[in-house]
């Protein structure tokens, strides 16, 4: 598709130079994973061959919670602000085609989820000392990157529902919901049964949970995957309606 890549490597640069978005979305992780570790780092979460060590579920929970950071709010108080400024609008008259700019602010979320992820898990190695089977590795590394995908097509949905005065705060509310009630703050096992229950209907659980079974030895989960892709169709669909009732609106 013409022009996407390199519009992709101009939204990529863009973004990484936002310092904001370097505290928020790779700080916060690193240094709420140090603190909670330390606290209660010494614990064991289940028993027998399912047991997983706090380190090393947190690590999993940090990391994807950096990537539901780095997905949303690249995408949606950008879009939202850019709205504002008519960038988008100004796109819409260069050869770049629509599609191409939705696929490249999903790419440009996927992309910057690497560091995002990549840095809590070597806190994970280097302060705590957590080992997995080389294939654990992948199936983390793998899980956690691709299973962003939904939340980066969310955030190019928020900014198109949300406008630049109400997309921050937005994309806030529906990011540390996603995190909290997904049981990324707080371990799933220990949460009432209906905020189990709750996460269980989260995209965020099924997320973190492909990160929580490769640390333990398990296989992936597909109920976790298809959940994922499920949402995926769903916040795709409506980004696009969003999308195409904006472009009606400006041209109308």
């Amino acid at each position: 598709m013409s022009g996407l890549g390199g519009y992709l490597w101009l939204e990529i640069r863009r973004t990484l130079r936002n310092r904001q978005f370097i505290i928020f979305t790779l700080g916060f992780p690193i240094g709420f994973y140090l603190l909670f570790t330390m606290l209660y780092g010494g614990q064991n979460l289940g028993s027998g061959a399912g047991a997983l060590s706090f380190n090393a579920f947190y690590m999993v929970s940090m990391a994807a919670y950096g990537a539901l950071g780095a997905t949303m709010n690249s995408n949606g108080t950008r879009i939202a602000s850019e709205r504002a400024a008519g960038w988008s609008k100004q796109l819409r008259a260069t050869p770049l085609p629509p599609l191409a700019y939705v696929l490249g602010k999903v790419g440009m979320a996927i992309c910057v989820t690497v560091p995002a992820v990549v840095l809590v898990l070597l806190a994970g190695v280097l302060v705590h000392h957590v080992r997995l089977a080389g294939l654990e590795w992948v199936q983390l590394l793998l899980g956690l990157w691709l299973g962003a995908i939904p939340f980066a097509t969310l955030g190019v949905l928020l900014g198109y529902l949300l406008d630049s005065e109400s997309a921050q705060s937005g994309v806030m509310i529906a990011y540390f919901a996603l995190s909290i009630l997904g049981g990324l703050w707080f371990p799933y096992q220990v949460m009432p049964k209906a905020m189990q229950l709750i996460a269980r209907l989260l995209p965020s659980y099924h997320y973190a949970a492909i990160g929580w079974n490769a640390v333990t030895g398990q296989p992936v989960g597909w109920t976790h995957v298809w959940v994922l892709l499920l949402y995926t169709v769903i916040f795709s669909f409506l980004a696009m309606r969003r999308y195409q009732r904006d472009e009606a609106r400006e041209y109308a």
